[in-house]
């Protein structure tokens, strides 16, 4: 039988005609289907309200679950997450250090670090002898490091920018440049070392003041808690369950003066160098204040035999005899309790036996008179000596122990003003022996430190009034007041009569004395030099009585009349020992920088 073809034809009046043939639609044989009858029509509506129905029952319950986990039971939910959590500790910027002008001396930046992920490094050692030059490893090194399993490693840290952008133009595969947090010395490094001192790569202080005042310094810590991934390699984003900032540090302010510091700097290098010197040691006080404006340590390299600004300071630790520097608070502490006056002519012979032991007058052949102001001026030990007697043994100790010696320049007797300070020696007159006095007069039989010859020499400046040299101001608050953080001791040692009275007869030793070429330009000078014969002791070796070599010593203070600065100049073991001709030249040049740059007027 032939096939049929079938024709259904719906007509309407509003509708076009619609025509639907069998095989129109095909069965999966290819068999003819026929169009669904017309009262099936329904069945198809039916399937899809059902599923409209499931679906939204299905979501239904989905926004059921999402209540009890965010609302009804979130706390338990959480709880689950947080085994997925990751804290972070942040760090807080380091506080700058300041010089007395709030011009920075160490401040906290970043610079650029160079690593790599060797996985992503295509030819290690073609990479290895690129970088190698520019960063200062040799190929050998880096070949290991770029050949590691390692995800990242570091292979110069904190470098300058230039090289970081050498490295950056290379564009080697698997080599990054990331900044990181570094601390910074606009001056370079060099400069005031001895004082700022250190920090590791990793921002802990390792010496000076970033050690002394590291709680100052070192900012708060802050915490950062978030949502990761399983492996915790990614942070989710918006997944923030707390978070703390760190706070920087403070700012640790200075008595420094910058340009003051330099000069200072330059010229004791300069000095340690050319005098063959092993080290030497100069400070610069304010003398109403007693604030350091200059504190410089030298060294002299064994290795080779190159002067350097040490990396900490010997100035309130290395001690040593002041020699005939020492006369002058023996002339004071006379002069204070007016058993002489400066006019007053004494019998000096040139040969005086003083307990069992003959002294003789140095460079000198004859007896003389000479006056206080004369024995001071010449550096004449019996002419101290015979001062000495007149004032004993308990009141020569009384006076130096007031002017500092013999004690911790704090003022306290177990508090030192700087860390590792050492008191120096200074023996009870009880055990001032035989000729204890004579020799402690002119300044053998006591050992100081810089910084306490420096207070010292400033009491007398000061109109009399000791004054604990310091080296901060404090801190400086967001107010941008500076709020201190240090105390000083201050006392009165003589009267301001007698102060001024010693500063005219030390002008003589710079005017007509041994102290001449300490004079500056422009400005009276009063000082005193000391050239001390060096123990075995000092030298570090054993060994009983002195050495051949010396410390040559100038200290002084600029204007004479109204001192507005005080150096001391410490030079150990210099060729030339005589320290009118070694320390005083050296106290003259800083004292001539200094004064410019601190506008200190010229007398009228």
């Amino acid at each position: 039988m032939g096939s049929v073809a079938t024709s259904v034809e719906t007509r309407s009046d509003s509708s076009p005609n619609l025509t639907i043939q069998a095989g129109a639609f095909g069965s999966a044989t290819g068999g003819p289907r026929m169009s669904e009858p017309k009262g099936q029509v329904g069945y198809r509506a039916r399937r899809i309200g059902l599923l409209m129905l499931g679906t939204s029952l299905f979501l239904s319950l989905i926004t059921v679950r999402l209540a009890d986990v965010q609302v009804l039971n979130s706390e338990q939910y959480i709880g689950g997450i947080n085994w997925h959590t990751e804290v972070s500790s942040l760090t807080g910027s380091r506080g700058a250090i300041l010089d007395r002008e709030k011009f920075p001396l160490a401040i906290t930046d970043t610079l650029p670090t160079v690593g790599a992920n060797p996985r992503f490094v295509e030819n290690p050692w073609d990479t290895a002898k690129l970088i190698g030059p520019i960063i200062g490893v040799s190929p050998e090194t880096l070949i290991d490091e770029l050949t590691s399993r390692r995800a990242y490693i570091h292979l110069a840290r904190q470098v300058t920018p230039e090289t970081a952008e050498k490295i950056r133009n290379l564009q080697l595969p698997g080599i990054e440049i990331r900044d990181e947090t570094a601390r910074l010395y606009p001056n370079g490094r060099v400069f005031a070392r001895n004082i700022i001192g250190s920090v590791d790569r990793d921002q802990n202080p390792l010496s000076g003041l970033e050690m002394q005042f590291a709680t100052f310094l070192a900012g708060e810590p802050g915490v950062r808690e978030d949502f990761v991934n399983a492996s915790g390699s990614v942070t989710l984003p918006g997944g923030d369950l707390s978070f703390e900032p760190a706070r920087p540090g403070q700012n640790l302010v200075t008595t420094l003066h910058t340009g003051t510091q330099f000069l200072t700097e330059t010229a004791l290098l300069e000095a340690v160098q050319t005098s063959g010197s092993q080290r030497g040691t100069a400070i610069v006080l304010d003398v109403p204040t007693g604030q350091i404006l200059a504190l410089v340590d030298i060294n002299r390299s064994e290795k080779t035999g190159e002067a350097y600004v040490a990396g900490s300071s010997s100035a309130y630790i290395y001690t040593f005899e002041p020699g005939s520097a020492a006369k002058a608070f023996t002339v004071a502490a006379a002069l204070e309790e007016d058993l002489i006056y400066a006019g007053q002519v004494l019998d000096v012979p040139y040969l005086y036996k003083y307990s069992d032991k003959d002294f003789r007058e140095p460079y000198v052949n004859e007896d003389r008179e000479l006056t206080v102001e004369e024995i001071l001026a010449r550096s004449s030990n019996i002419g101290t000596i015979r001062i000495a007697e007149k004032l004993g043994k308990d009141r020569l100790y009384h006076y130096l122990r007031a002017f500092g010696f013999g004690e911790f320049t704090s003022g306290q007797t177990d508090i030192p003003a700087w860390p590792g300070e050492t008191k120096g020696t200074l023996r009870l007159p009880q055990d001032w022996e035989g000729t204890g006095l004579a020799t402690i007069a002119f300044g053998q039989g006591i050992a100081v430190t810089a910084m306490q010859l420096a207070a010292a020499f400033n009491t007398i400046a000061n109109d009399g009034k000791y004054v604990t040299p310091s080296l901060i101001l404090g801190i400086a608050g967001s107010d941008a007041v500076i709020h201190p953080i240090v105390n000083q001791d201050q006392r009165q040692v003589m009267r301001a009569t007698t102060a001024e009275k010693m500063r005219d007869m030390l002008a003589g030793v710079v005017r007509d004395g041994t102290g001449q070429r300490a004079a500056v330009d422009g400005y009276s000078v009063a000082g005193k030099t000391g050239t001390a014969m060096k123990t075995w002791s000092n030298k570090g070796e054993d060994g009983v009585g002195y050495s051949d070599d010396y410390t040559s010593i100038f200290a002084g203070f600029v204007p004479a009349e109204n001192p507005a600065i005080t150096i001391v100049v410490i030079l150990d073991e210099p060729d030339e020992h005589r320290a009118g001709r070694t320390a005083a030249p050296v106290f003259s040049e800083i004292a001539t920088g200094a004064l410019r740059t601190l506008r200190v007027p010229r007398a009228k």
